[in-house]
């Protein structure tokens, strides 16, 4: 016993020991620095998003909800913005101006979002009365099998359910199975018990891996945990709110707009994470454009792990492309599979926080924060799963393993992982020769270690490390501006403008 005891400690310590120690290139510390900065945009809590219009004309994002236009230094507020919702890590996020801007003043930008487009509801007029769908009699057979199942439920609600599934209805779908995902989405009630909590918990994510599998021989187990999901679901009233459903969260949408001035118009939505969730982490989320009129977003996986990254049904935990109209590009990898979204460019990420366009390859790149550890630079390719959360390099904040398997056959290998992580931010390549040393180095912000870190690479491969800026504060961006500078945003001081000796 302990000898079995002795073995366990020693696993456990060389295991600990070993995810502490950092991942080579060891990072290093300049004792002698070629550059200095200058403070060009001051007062700022959390810079999240910059995209300059042209070297004297700068868009900034503040996390609370206000977009900046500084011009020659003076900085303006601009309004128009669509409702900001405020939870946890999400607000008012990146900002991009579009390659077209010259012609059109387009500007886009995400945030988070508590506006639900999965659901098709008027909340103003009843288009259930409009369209008489009730006189349908697979409508009607559908609702009297749901109040037997469901003997507590609002009239409010089953109108509101019918907008959404008028069409499943009408086939003849299974109208509880239907209604069951309706309730989970918009109208579940605030339940205080801790036990039947942690049931539904997971009971959901049970029948959700079961369909993702899409085995036949789960069937009958995905039969028998519906029923219990449903029988913990009848003990509750489904109460909507003034006849409205009831508010769920909110989820990371991608809006463009024609920028006037200081103000922003003909305000479109043209992408938005379905299914809101109350949860506050993981919202994503960069912009970049290729040069094909495209653009690329990113959605972390709204701390639902093990069901939205590895899910191509279901939005987070990806890395999308849209044309700039914000139509679907037609050689998107899963435009052939109709039960995909369809704006999915890549799949099985964590929270991608940083984007680039490399313009010397013509692919984009992306780092991403990992756990406890697995903080990952990827090379972007479509239709690739890159792992997470099947593989990683990191463990549970707790300390507890979350996976044995860093690596498995079609998951994409990371170029680079950190250990430990180093929260990372906005990344740049700089292309210019303002800074000769710097050229085609790869600019990381480490948002945990207050430094901007720059990386060499050699044939695809990162060679070095160097903090620069070390200690100055929680890094949230790193831009390369048209002139040429490296631009670094800073939480509670602003805009730094990096200049060489």
């Amino acid at each position: 016993m302990k000898n079995l005891i002795f073995v366990i400690t020693t696993i456990l310590f060389t295991f600990i020991n070993c995810s502490a120690q950092e991942n080579k290139p060891v990072i290093q510390t300049s004792l002698q620095k070629n550059y200095t900065y200058k403070l060009i945009v001051d007062s700022l809590e959390i810079p999240w998003g910059m995209s300059f219009i042209n070297k004297n004309d700068l868009l900034v994002t503040e996390k609370s909800g206000i977009l900046y236009r500084v011009k020659n230094g003076i900085k303006k507020r601009v309004k128009g913005l669509p409702p900001v919702y405020l939870r946890g890590q999400g607000g008012l996020l990146d900002i991009a101006v579009s390659p077209n801007f010259d012609k059109t003043k387009e500007i886009y930008f995400t945030l988070s979002s508590e506006i639900d487009t999965y659901n098709k509801i008027s909340l103003i007029n009843r288009s259930t009365k409009d369209e008489n769908i009730l006189n349908n009699n697979k409508v009607q057979n559908g609702i009297e099998t749901i109040r037997k199942e469901y003997p507590f439920v609002f009239n409010e609600t089953l109108n509101d359910f019918i907008e959404t599934f008028s069409n499943e209805l009408k086939e003849g779908n299974n109208p509880v199975e239907k209604f069951q995902l309706f309730l989970d989405v918009n109208y579940y009630p605030d339940i205080d018990d801790e036990k039947d909590l942690n049931r539904i918990s997971y009971l959901t994510d049970r029948i959700k891996e079961i369909e993702v599998s899409n085995d036949k021989k789960f069937s009958s187990e995905e039969k028998k945990l519906k029923e219990n999901l449903r029988s913990i679901q009848k003990k509750y009233s489904f109460l909507p709110q003034n006849g409205k459903r009831k508010a769920k969260g909110g989820h990371t949408a991608l809006y463009k707009a024609t920028l006037n001035d200081l103000e922003l118009i003909n305000l479109q939505m043209i992408y938005k994470g379905d299914f809101n969730t109350k949860k506050g982490q993981h919202w994503g989320s960069r912009i970049v454009f290729d040069d094909n009129d495209h653009i690329f977003f990113s959605i972390g996986d709204r701390g639902n792990r093990n069901v939205n990254p590895q899910d191509i049904t279901r939005d987070g935990g990806k890395i999308y492309r849209l044309n700039l109209d914000g139509t679907i590009p037609v050689d998107n990898p899963f435009v052939a599979n109709s039960n995909a979204r369809t704006a999915i460019y890549s799949y099985g990420h964590r929270n991608p926080q940083g984007m680039v366009f490399n313009t010397e390859t013509k692919i984009v790149w992306a780092n991403e924060h990992g756990p406890k550890g697995g903080d990952e630079i990827n090379i972007i390719q479509p239709g690739k799963n890159y792992g997470w959360p099947v593989i990683t390099y990191g463990i549970n904040y707790s300390g507890t393993i979350i996976t044995d398997k860093t690596s498995m056959p079609g998951m994409e290998q990371p170029i680079y992982y950190w250990i430990p992580s180093i929260a990372p931010s906005g990344m740049a390549f700089s292309t210019s020769g303002v800074y000769p040393k710097w050229r085609g180095n790869l600019f990381v912000g480490s948002l945990k270690f207050e430094y901007l870190e720059r990386l060499e690479l050699k044939k695809g491969k990162v060679v070095k490390r160097e903090k620069i800026l070390e200690s100055i504060g929680r890094v949230r961006n790193v831009k390369e501006g048209p002139d040429g500078y490296l631009y670094v945003a800073v939480e509670g001081k602003g805009i730094l403008k990096i200049l060489p000796n």
